[in-house]
């Protein structure tokens, strides 16, 4: 029997928290440690999580012998260093996405995971769900015929008001892109899972609509409103953007993204349409895929008992009892740990994984610059490939 695991968890935000939790119920490690900047909010959360070590040196967490893997919820701007530096030392890692603000740093990642012959991950969470992975067992299996057009969306309206706020706005902590890098880079990226292709080239035509924010002097959790002091500042990044997709083989993808659309929370949608039937998928009603067809009958597909993970920790739930969110990062989490566990090598350049590389998280950078690029142009703009 393997030992169990130990981790760590840097950032105390919204999302470090669900890190804590989904390594629990994955089964195969133990969260040691809880570490951030500011020493009292770090004392609370540990608290509140049941975490008995806490922890403002991040740097002594990183370098710890006894941290198996360390998983980096912090702003964008520190992914890049924090993941370098648990490389480095040695650590496994996870690291919220984007891997860096730009693809240079992107690739200097990809390259150290190699190096250090360590897995490394990125949370593409939408991979978790279970009928995410049974639409692209379909598509796989040629249930849909050839690819030829995707379309979907990603809106959200937690950023409709100029009173509301959150460090993603500040250019200097979340880059230069943020309805693009922050949600469609996940709609991005399960379309290429879904699929099995890869997306060749972009045309986007972004738009900041808020053009003024209220900035709150005091600290702001996310999702949160500027109600005392305040300062206004001009937004640099979109709000929300209209995406042309170009596929290898042909196929072409619509996309809209939106963080200002009123009444939607987190309504991402994706559907392919092949030569002999389309599937669709909404994050928001996750437990049917519909399956479309011209000469036979359309049908709704739900999720079934086989469609989730057999491993340990929380089983995954009975068909019926709905999987969301949670779930879905705890089952991405599951394959990582299993592997580290059993002591597998991480996957060769190019393998096929059990769960999203730091190649797959490199990927959807160069996808965020070239829209950038296209924005800025108004023409089309190549999606890189990673150089050596």
């Amino acid at each position: 029997m393997s030992r169990r695991l130990h981790s760590a968890v840097v950032g105390t935000g919204f999302v470090g928290p669900h890190h804590v939790d989904a390594i629990r119920r994955g089964g195969f490690a133990d969260v040691a440690v809880l570490a951030g900047n500011v020493a009292a909010q770090v004392e609370a959360k540990a608290h509140a999580l049941g975490i008995e070590a806490w922890t403002t040196d991040v740097d002594a967490v990183l370098g710890d012998p006894a941290i198996d893997v360390v998983h980096i919820a912090t702003p964008n701007d520190t992914h890049e260093a924090l993941g370098l530096a648990a490389l480095a030392a040695g650590r496994h890692v996870v690291l919220e996405k984007p891997l860096s603000l730009d693809s240079l740093g992107a690739a200097r990642l990809v390259v150290a995971a190699a190096a250090a012959g360590r897995h490394a991950a990125v949370t593409f969470t939408y991979r978790g769900y279970p009928m995410v992975r049974r639409a692209r067992a379909l598509v796989a299996a040629g249930e849909i015929g050839e690819l030829r057009l995707a379309h979907g969306a990603y809106l959200q309206d937690w950023l409709l008001e100029a009173t509301d706020w959150n460090w993603r706005i500040d250019p200097g902590a979340g880059g230069r892109s943020r309805a693009v890098a922050d949600i469609g880079s996940h709609w991005f990226d399960a379309l290429e899972f879904t699929t099995g292709r890869s997306v060749e080239a972009v045309f986007a035509d972004l738009a900041t609509f808020v053009r003024q924010r209220a900035r709150p002097v005091d600290e702001v959790e996310a999702f949160g409103r500027a109600g005392g002091a305040a300062e206004q500042v001009r937004v640099l990044s979109e709000d929300a953007g209209v995406l042309i997709l170009r596929l290898d083989g042909g196929a072409r993808a619509t996309c809209l993204v939106s963080q200002v659309s009123p009444g939607h929370k987190n309504a991402m949608t994706i559907e392919l349409a092949g030569s002999r039937r389309s599937l669709a998928w909404a994050q928001e009603t996750p437990e049917t895929l519909w399956l479309g067809a011209r000469d036979h009958a359309s049908r709704l597909l739900v999720r079934e008992p086989g469609d989730g993970y057999a491993a340990p920790g929380v089983p995954p739930l009975p068909s019926g009892h709905p999987e969301g969110w949670s779930e879905s990062m705890r089952d991405l989490f599951r394959p990582f740990y299993a592997a580290i566990a059993a002591g597998t090598p991480p996957p060769a350049p190019g393998a096929t994984a059990p769960y999203p590389t730091f190649a797959d998280g490199a990927r959807a950078v160069r996808f965020v610059d070239a829209a950038l690029e296209s924005a800025r142009t108004g023409r089309w703009a190549e999606i890189a490939t990673l150089s050596a």
